[in-house]
């Protein structure tokens, strides 16, 4: 008897629809973690975690997991040409970890790009999207969105075989740092000062040892803005910075700070301008100028805490 042609259809589908979720179920049991990405973005704090645990164990998980769609060779996982399939997170290492440990199910968006670089930057703008990024956050990616482009638009600091900076080189590497930092300004509503203070920010905190940073960014760990700026100064070191103190030394053996002085657990952001405030009434009024050099360490601690 001959088949009924929208019964074919039908059937044609049903297979096609059964093939396409075997696939995904098979992709799901192969999604790979890639430290490298999974330390890219700062962890949640405890707190976060657990109410996102909650929330998952009681509503499910909602939100795909992204998925990186590439190949071993390409994603770094192997030396050799290798075109062996390979599925990386990129986002939603939480959410994998929390319904792997409760054997929950989740759903799962594939994304393709062409290096570990373009995956960097859709990360860097995937939290730059999200509204719960703490200002020292938000920071740090705006910084590593700079230096990203800066970098890849700019590649201008070369030098000659005599060992000396080509100066046209160097005039349109400003160029272009330049104009990076005006359009993430009017992008993130920002001055482009605090642009180049962000990549600064960024460049420091790259000098520190991975826990350490997150450390920083989850608020958990208390340095001052300030210092991670000047140690983004520092060239070369010889292992990542492991701690506060270990930091304090590199700066002092760098020469970039003669002498740091720990600032009150109270003196805040507020505080400071005030006292400022208040000792130039009294050099206005007074006309004391010995107290000059008092005003300058404030403005120095000031710009510390910004």
């Amino acid at each position: 008897m001959k088949a009924n042609f929208k019964d074919v259809i039908a059937s044609k589908t049903k297979q096609a629809l059964g093939s396409n979720l075997i696939s995904l179920e098979a992709i799901k049991q192969n999604i790979q973690i890639l430290e490298e990405l999974r330390d890219f973005i700062p962890p949640l704090s405890d707190e976060e975690s657990q109410q996102l645990e909650q929330n998952i164990l009681k509503y499910g998980c909602k939100d795909a997991l992204l998925v990186w769609e590439t190949t071993l060779s390409v994603a770094g996982l192997s030396t050799t040409e290798d075109a062996t399939p390979a599925y990386i997170l990129i986002d939603g290492h939480n959410r994998y970890r929390i319904c792997q440990a409760n054997q929950l199910n989740f759903n799962i968006q594939l994304l393709s790009f062409s290096n570990l670089k373009e995956v960097k930057d859709y990360m860097i703008d995937l939290q730059l999207g999200r509204r719960n990024l703490t200002p020292q956050q938000a920071s740090y990616f705006r910084g590593l969105r700079y230096n990203n482009e800066k970098t890849e638009r700019g590649k201008y600091d070369r030098i000659t075989d005599e060992g000396l900076i080509n100066v046209d080189d160097y005039f349109e590497s400003k160029r272009v740092k330049a104009s990076t930092a005006s359009k993430l300004s009017e992008e993130y509503k920002v001055s482009p000062a605090t642009i180049r203070r962000d990549a600064e920010f960024a460049e420091g905190l790259g000098k520190l040892s991975t826990t350490l940073r997150n450390e920083v960014l989850a608020g958990n760990q208390n340095i001052e803005k300030g210092l991670l700026q000047k140690v983004a100064k520092v060239k070369e070191l010889p292992k990542p910075i492991e701690s506060a103190d270990e930091l304090v030394t590199v700066l002092q053996t760098s020469g970039l700070v003669a002498k740091i002085e720990a600032v009150p657990a109270d003196h805040t952001l507020v505080n400071c301008s005030n006292e400022i405030i208040a000792l130039v009434k009294k050099i206005v009024n007074a006309k004391d100028k010995e107290k000059l050099e008092e005003l300058k360490n404030l403005v120095s601690r000031l710009e510390e805490l910004l």
